[in-house]
Order: C-alpha cells, then sequence, then structure tokens
C-alpha cells in the first residue's frame, strides 16, 4: 500500500468500533495493509455485507470491542495463519452475536493474540503424546518427545512452555522415574481442560 492514507480505507463497520480508525491511521504501510488484509478475512468469514457488520457492531459493544482487538493484534502480526485465526474467532462471535456467546469467544482471542504459529505446534505435542505416558490418572508428555517432535530450537522450549503454561493451557507436574543409573524426578506435561477446548476451537475451523 502506499501513497497518502485515507480513513474512508477503513471499512466502516469498523471505523464504529473502538479506537479502530484511529489505530489504523498511525500505522505504518505494511501494519495497514495487514490490518485491511484481516478485515477482508472476516468479511469473507462471516458471510455478512458491510452494512450488516456494521449494525451488529453498533449494537453490540462487546462484540464491537472484541473485534477491535483482534483488528489491533491483526496489524502487529505478519502471520497469515494468524490474522486468518483472529478472523475467524471474531466471525464465530458474530456468528451469536449475543453476549453470552461473545463472552467465552473473548478468552480464546486473547489466546491467539497471545500465541504464536509455534507455540500451538507445541501444545499440540503436548495434547497428544506419542509414546504412553501416566500421571497421576493424565496422559503426559517428556521433554525428550516434545524436543523430538518440535521443530523450534530445543532452547526455546522452555520460554515456549512457560507461556503456554501462563495461559492456561498446559500445566507440569514432576514425575518419579527408576532407571539403572539413578532415581529422582523430572518434569513431564499435560494439556489443560482450557488447553484441550481451545485445540477443539481449532479442529472445528479446520473442519
Amino acid at each position: 500500500m502506499s501513497g497518502i492514507v485515507q480513513l474512508g480505507d477503513v471499512p466502516g463497520w469498523l471505523q464504529t468500533t473502538i479506537g479502530a480508525a484511529g489505530l489504523y491511521l498511525g500505522l505504518r504501510a505494511r501494519r495497514q495493509e495487514q490490518a485491511l488484509d484481516w478485515a477482508r478475512l472476516l468479511t469473507e468469514l462471516s458471510g455478512r455485507s458491510d452494512e450488516e457488520l456494521r449494525r451488529l457492531v453498533e449494537d453490540n459493544p462487546a462484540l464491537a470491542e472484541l473485534a477491535a482487538s483482534a483488528w489491533e493484534a491483526a496489524a502487529e502480526t505478519a502471520s497469515d495463519a494468524k490474522r486468518r485465526l483472529l478472523a475467524t474467532v471474531v466471525a464465530a462471535a458474530m456468528s451469536g452475536a449475543a453476549d453470552a456467546e461473545v463472552e467465552p469467544l473473548g478468552f480464546l482471542l486473547r489466546t491467539v493474540i497471545a500465541l504464536e504459529p509455534a507455540h500451538v505446534t507445541l501444545l499440540v505435542v503436548i495434547a497428544s503424546p506419542q509414546e504412553h505416558h501416566e500421571f497421576e490418572g493424565r496422559s503426559v508428555v517428556y521433554r525428550a518427545e516434545i524436543t523430538a517432535r518440535w521443530s523450534s530450537p530445543p532452547d526455546l522450549l522452555d520460554p515456549a512452555v512457560s507461556l503456554l503454561t501462563r495461559e492456561g493451557l498446559v500445566e507440569q507436574r514432576q514425575s518419579f522415574f527408576r532407571d539403572e543409573d539413578s532415581t529422582g524426578r523430572q518434569p513431564v506435561w499435560c494439556a489443560t481442560p482450557y488447553g484441550r477446548r481451545f485445540l477443539e476451537f481449532l479442529d472445528g475451523i479446520d473442519a
């Protein structure tokens, strides 16, 4: 995108959301294009006209706030996959439109904003162990399996797991072990109920 930025570049329905238009005018060209790409995706996924979207956000402040948060996050990410996921969450909220439907999707949106694609891949690895291990009745995964299946550099594992833990997607436990050389405890990880709910939402998108 080049030339003088015009407020008219922002879809009419987004001009009614909280801070979206002002944010757009303050963005550099690349981020403006990323934000507009998200708006186009949302229009496509929602199957609604610009006028229908405008009425939705005007009539539902919670939905307007959700859309504005997603719009801002979309402007900040160069990931096509993340922008599509952000648009999908808002489109799902629009399909219900009532506050009761928007609230739980607000949690999902905050999670999407916090994660990058590599974090989602890591969550999938933790939630679907290939080796059978149980701890306190739950299926868990050891570090060795994670590093074998997760393609990112090993030194990124601890900060990535910390982020997933902070977002409530995974839990860490200390598992007792005994082998020929020693006994002790080592960390294992498992997906939380919310982590599985988040993955179910992603599976629903891909289905």
